[in-house]
């Protein structure tokens, strides 16, 4: 046994001495590598474990602003492990595919597909030479997967892959998007910069075969609308201490019955039973913050999606050595289907100190969120989220990571909850590997 012990603590204290220098990857680099000629096929793989020790605190939540369901009581303990299955692919030169498979998350327990997409760096397969000028710096994207609003799908944990997240817990309030979408990248490398276009049906689980128009006196909104996003960026590594970036996103959709920018996550939130259950948009640790209450004409309330929203977003990175300093600043103007205003204003930053060649770090989040919507039972004024994450970590090697994090969450004027409060806080581990 003795033995046993010292091997085990050898295998640790070597993997722990490798590399694992961390280089924050945000749009994947141009594909350049040649092609052999037959298919290539790679796989990858993440594990995720969780303990979870939070308490929670509010005093009911109702669907009809009258009736109250109490709170579920819950305690400390493990929860269920997540698991990921991706698949690689370069088809032809300059042509890659990749499927992304939920092996286990804690929205749905069983394996499904999260999504899959094609990345074009090259028209050679309709011609050799094909636009060449113009595909030298693009980037061709067509498929089911996160679109690019924002640099936030770029630092979050994605069920069972949390390697580029320096925390536990994503942010409470993510515009963040899994739908169908194209996008065309395009770099401009003389000033370090690019320009992004997209469009995307919107919906996590599109259903736009199916008509779902939404139409009474004053109210209407159809299911088979398109989203529009742009992305704009400057991303330079000035010296060798030094690394700038900075972007600015907008998303643009009218008239559409449902949108998921901001409650989009097929894999569910990290932490479980918390604030209610993950299936609704409200009582869960993420907020779709631009739902609101719609009043109906019989005087009764449903829960509706605004039907209408302009977002942007400006996202800001700086590394300089071992410390990064992360923030954006969002903002999303919308209207419900009878014409109601919803309007957000979200912003949050974060520290991560590194040490050791980058094998332990610290971290540091701040994140507030505050939506005024025109119509709302217990209107108690303008909702309010704010959350607090504090996270140290540990890269075991460049494949097994181990983060131990404190997480606060308050929520203040919210309708659904008795008295507009509601709370949760404690802390979570987490130990994982990908490979």
């Amino acid at each position: 046994m003795k033995k046993i012990a010292i091997v085990l603590l050898s295998t640790v204290v070597c993997g722990t001495l490798a590399s694992a220098k961390i280089v924050q990857q945000f749009e994947p680099e141009k594909d350049t590598s040649a092609f052999s000629g037959k298919p290539e096929v790679s796989f990858a793989t993440d594990l995720s474990f969780y303990y979870q020790g939070l308490s929670q605190d509010y005093k009911g939540i109702t669907a009809n602003g009258t009736t109250y369901t109490a709170p579920t009581a819950i305690e400390s303990g493990l929860i269920l492990p997540t698991a990921n299955l991706d698949i690689y692919g370069k088809i032809m030169s300059g042509f890659n595919v990749k499927l992304q498979t939920m092996l286990a998350s804690h929205h749905h327990n069983d394996t499904y597909v999260k999504g899959g997409y094609a990345t074009i760096d090259n028209l050679d397969f309709i011609a050799p030479g094909f636009l060449s000028d113009i595909m030298r710096n693009t980037t061709i994207k067509i498929g089911v997967n996160d679109i690019n609003y924002g640099d936030d799908q770029y630092r979050r944990t994605d069920n069972a892959n949390v390697m580029r997240n320096p925390f536990i817990n994503n942010l409470a309030v993510e515009g963040y998007l899994q739908g169908t979408h194209l996008e065309v990248l395009y770099r401009i490398p003389s000033i370090s910069s690019f320009a992004m276009v997209g469009i995307t049906n919107g919906q996590a689980n599109p259903q736009d075969v199916t008509e779902t128009s939404y139409s009474t006196t004053n109210a209407t909104a159809d299911s088979n609308r398109y989203a529009l996003y742009t992305k704009f960026g400057f991303d330079q590594q000035i010296n060798d201490d030094l690394r700038f970036r900075i972007t600015e996103s907008l998303y643009f959709v009218d008239g559409v019955s449902r949108n998921d920018l901001y409650s989009s996550d097929k894999a569910g939130p990290v932490a479980t039973q918390v604030l209610g259950t993950a299936a609704a948009d409200s009582i869960s640790t993420g907020w779709n913050a631009m739902t609101g209450y719609v009043k109906k004409p019989d005087g009764t309330y449903t829960t509706s999606y605004a039907n209408d929203i302009l977002a942007s977003k400006t996202n800001l990175f700086i590394k300089y050595k071992d410390t990064e300093f992360y923030a954006f600043y969002e903002r999303a103007d919308g209207k419900d289907v009878y014409q109601k205003d919803m309007k957000m204003n979200h912003y949050a930053f974060d520290v991560v100190q590194r040490f050791y060649n980058d094998k332990f770090w610290v971290a540091g989040r701040y994140e507030n969120a505050v939506v005024k919507y025109a119509d709302a039972f217990n209107d108690f004024g303008d909702a309010e989220l704010t959350q607090y994450q504090a996270t140290v970590g540990w890269f075991l090697s460049k494949n097994a990571v181990a983060k131990l994090e404190y997480i606060d969450q308050e929520r203040e004027k919210f309708s659904i909850y008795k008295n507009g409060d509601a709370e949760f806080k404690g802390f979570m581990v987490n130990a994982s590997l990908s490979f």
